[in-house]
């Protein structure tokens, strides 16, 4: 048994570094011209003023590269550029760097070399700390990913959004909790407690907005032309509270499986209680989680405008509430979890117990 893992974990590693490689030599594969960088030349220019009055050194470089791909593939070019110290609206290119070209500037820098590594590396981890559980949370991943491109693929008229994340829910939460935890009632106890939770926190929202003044939806950047942004926050309620839910609800449902298969008999009060301590021990991990998770998210926003001299109160009164609510409302899903997964997997466990129970 051990042989054979450490050939798998060989031909894993043997096929992450071909993957690098491959990615690394792909140039042929595009249309527009690749350039790798073999010189930089780079010279001070002087100073510039920034939007704020502040002072900021100004550079420019001259680009010595060979074309790798196209009629031009072996041609040798050189490439002015121009950057700041801060590299707020341009960029600083390094010798090795491998460019996107097109007339005689670049439009792009090459990044997907620096994807792989990180994705392989990730699935390495995955698989080697957790072994067939890793390699099924590969696949789960891939399969939402695929779901979620299709998915907003489809998607022709913004007015249809919510309806479309409304399917891709169903379809999130089934891949995700079949594919990691297989057919099992403590799976479907889980499904139906997000799929409740969910429905419960979309209507605790909307029972709330018919009698509070509406949101703000004129500093979400996504505006626009957009007619509906109601829904598309609602859509972005749904999407965003999904992991959280499940998390919840699988960790309750596994646990308390677990009770009723080593006792059987174990009686509903204590069930409950054994349910509580577990969700206390996670409750306030997750929200924690969530709070990081949006806060992260703000962290441009606020400086930027912050930076412009916009005070924090004002920041957090006109442009962060739909953050806020979306937190709130999470944070309620994350608690209302708990005694719903609890009574949900109780009941479904005890009446599996009761049916092997008459058949003996």
């Amino acid at each position: 048994m051990k042989n054979k893992k450490g050939r798998f974990y060989c031909v894993a590693g043997v096929l992450y570094l071909l993957a690098i490689l491959f990615v690394m030599n792909d140039a042929w594969l595009y249309q527009t011209p690749i350039v790798k960088v073999t010189k930089v030349v780079t010279i001070v220019e002087g100073k510039s003023k920034s939007t704020r009055g502040t002072e900021e050194t100004k550079y420019k470089q001259s680009l010595y590269g060979k074309i790798l791909n196209g009629k031009d593939k072996g041609k040798e070019v050189r490439i002015a550029n121009e950057y700041t110290t801060t590299e707020m609206v341009d960029q600083k290119y390094h010798k090795g760097d491998r460019v996107f070209y097109k007339g005689s500037s670049i439009i792009g820098v090459k990044r997907d070399t620096m994807l792989v590594v990180m994705l392989g590396f990730l699935a390495l981890l995955l698989l080697g700390i957790a072994g067939r559980q890793g390699g099924l949370t590969i696949i789960t991943a891939m399969l939402n990913i695929l779901i979620f491109v299709i998915g907003f693929w489809m998607v022709d008229d913004t007015s249809e959004i919510l309806s479309v994340c409304s399917r891709l829910i169903l379809f999130f939460a089934v891949v995700t909790l079949v594919g990691l935890n297989g057919i099992h009632r403590k799976t479907f106890a889980a499904l139906l407690t997000t799929l409740c939770v969910l429905l419960m926190i979309m209507g605790i929202f909307d029972l709330v907005m018919q009698h509070m003044e509406e949101l703000d939806y004129s500093t979400m950047e996504y505006l626009g032309s957009i007619d509906n942004p109601d829904e598309i926050f609602h859509a972005e309620i749904l999407l965003s509270g999904l992991g959280a839910i499940m998390d919840v609800a699988v960790a309750i449902s596994v646990a308390l499986s677990e009770i009723v298969e080593q006792k059987p008999e174990v009686k509903f009060v204590e069930l409950f209680r054994s349910g509580r301590e577990i969700g206390y021990d996670i409750m306030g991990t997750m929200i924690n989680v969530l709070l990081f998770v949006f806060g992260c998210g703000l962290i441009p926003t606020c400086l930027i405008r912050m930076n412009n001299e916009v005070r924090f109160v004002t920041i957090v009164k006109l442009h962060i509430p739909c953050e806020l609510c979306r937190f709130f409302v999470e944070s309620i899903g994350i608690v209302l979890a708990i005694p719903v997964s609890i009574f949900i997997t109780a009941v479904m466990m005890k009446l599996s117990v009761k049916k092997r129970e008459k058949r003996c």
